[in-house]
């Protein structure tokens, strides 16, 4: 059996540990190629953690080629040269003391100089059932042999069944699988929205400010000409759409980073906006719609209106960002026009990938999995407001978009500056995300609400319990304060 020295308390995921130091006896020579490991369940065992860790560590490995898996025998090394990794220069003694002594990162997408990140865009892939993904991939390449021709270019027929089953019954959208569009993630699919709008001169676009940035700077760089709209408490406001705008980009089942819900006499006027001139249309991001806190799920705005909106979905909140699929639902008419100006298109997720995607949705997996994250992230989100109660007290703090997502917005008092608490938390190891970067480039009003994004999914809660401590023990809110007034 492989020894293994973990440290449960270094801020370093377990999985993560067990990863480093296989792969590391691996390019050391230490485990020959075709040695066989330990099987998951006898090493989570032996190690006394969970098997979904060992799970973890190993997916890992068989991902970047360390190791394979043989049908009912178990894992192997892969035959791989470690020599080039053992000739290496050994690192000079000043950088190898310096490596030692640093900081540990909290999980392996965390920022390594942090003690603590509080990322809103980080997710927990603890959980993701990989031995379910794992199975299902050896499936798909046994039986479905076909998935190396070229497929339709909008996607597999399955998926976009799949598809338009799941956003039916989970969001209320009204739509067909022939207006499905499959693609490797939400900012390609923008680029070829773009084409479309060019070519009916559809070039004006409004969008929320603070915002969904990467949408801007897709369309920018695409020839369409950007605004930016105004939010209230409810959301985008009507009377900031500019006048030259043919199309508005919203997230109204939870705005981001704000966090507002668009109620439904504020998504009247949006759609009212959008019958009263031909060819408006509205573009609902509805990007991480699975993850309610309190109350029933907000349905989609494109179910009240399927001519008007234009539907976009992503899977990489709910399952793992490096599952590069997203999709777009488009109006009839639209979907008309996209398939003339972009037809020709290949679809960029692979057949393989797709029919994985099709299985673990048409087989109850995704819903299964969403269900268990909402709960786990439900505790965290309960956790951090718990733990924010005296920063919130003492600094008169608010809280704006909790109840949903995996972040809230901390917005700050007048004598609290969120580039100075950013710097001085930076210089106690926390690593926090104020709002400016959110306001649409070139459009930061004069004197722009501040806030901090406290991301939460993919810390685990002795994390957050620390983090959230360390915010106040070390004064860091109060240093910042005092600073203002002097």
């Amino acid at each position: 059996m492989l020894s293994f020295h973990l440290t449960p308390d270094s801020g370093t995921p377990l999985y993560n540990q067990i990863y480093e130091q296989i792969r590391t006896r691996i390019l050391q020579g230490e485990l020959p190629a075709s040695a066989k490991l330990p099987s998951t369940r006898s090493l989570a065992a032996n190690l006394g953690v969970s098997r979904n860790t060992i799970d973890t560590a190993y997916y890992q490995l068989q991902s970047e080629g360390y190791i394979d898996s043989a049908p009912k025998s178990g894992f192997y090394v892969c035959d791989i040269n470690p020599a080039d990794y053992r000739n290496q220069p050994e690192e000079p003694a000043a950088e190898a003391a310096a490596l030692s002594v640093s900081t540990p990162s909290v999980t392996a997408s965390h920022s390594p100089n942090f003690l603590y990140d509080f990322n809103p865009d980080h997710i927990d892939i603890s959980h993701f059932p990989f031995s379910v993904w794992r199975r299902l991939s050896r499936q798909v390449l046994t039986e479905e042999q076909s998935l190396f021709l070229l497929g339709d270019n909008n996607g597999d027929s399955s998926l976009r069944d799949a598809i338009c089953s799941y956003v039916r019954l989970s969001r209320q959208v009204s739509c067909k699988p022939d207006q499905i569009v499959i693609g490797a993630g939400v900012d390609y699919l923008l680029q070829m929205l773009s084409l479309v709008f060019r070519s009916l001169q559809m070039i004006h676009i409004t969008l929320e400010s603070p915002g969904y940035t990467q949408a801007a700077h897709i369309f920018h760089n695409n020839g369409l000409t950007i605004s930016p709209g105004t939010l209230d408490k409810n959301g985008l406001t009507t009377d900031s759409i500019s006048p030259s705008s043919s199309l508005v980009y919203v997230t109204p089942s939870h705005q981001f980073p704000m966090g507002a819900v668009m109620p439904y006499g504020r998504r009247l006027e949006l759609l009212g906006w959008a019958k009263s001139a031909p060819d408006r249309y509205i573009i609902e991001d509805d990007h991480d719609s699975e993850f309610r806190y309190r109350g029933k799920p907000i349905p989609a705005m494109q179910g009240m209106d399927s001519r008007r909106v234009i539907y976009i979905g992503t899977f990489s909140k709910a399952i793992a960002p490096a599952i590069r699929v997203g999709y777009i639902i488009l109006p009839p008419d639209l979907m008309k026009q996209y398939r003339l100006i972009c037809g020709h298109y290949s679809c960029t997720v692979s057949r393989v990938d797709q029919a994985i995607l099709t299985r673990f949705i048409r087989d109850g997996y995704f819903e299964k999995h969403v269900n268990r994250m909402r709960k786990l992230y439900r505790s965290k989100h309960d956790l951090v407001l718990d733990c924010l109660q005296p920063l919130i007290q003492k600094y008169h703090l608010k809280l704006q978009g909790e109840h949903a997502g995996m972040h809230v917005t901390i917005c700050l008092p007048d004598d609290i500056s969120e580039s100075k608490l950013i710097q001085n938390a930076r210089c106690h190891g926390i690593h926090l995300y104020g709002i400016r970067d959110h306001y649409l480039p070139d459009h930061i009003p004069d004197h722009p609400e501040e806030a901090i994004l406290l991301g939460y999914a993919g810390l685990n809660e002795d994390e957050i319990k620390k983090g959230i401590r360390q915010l106040t023990d070390t004064h860091i809110f109060s240093a910042v304060s005092l600073s203002r007034d002097i």
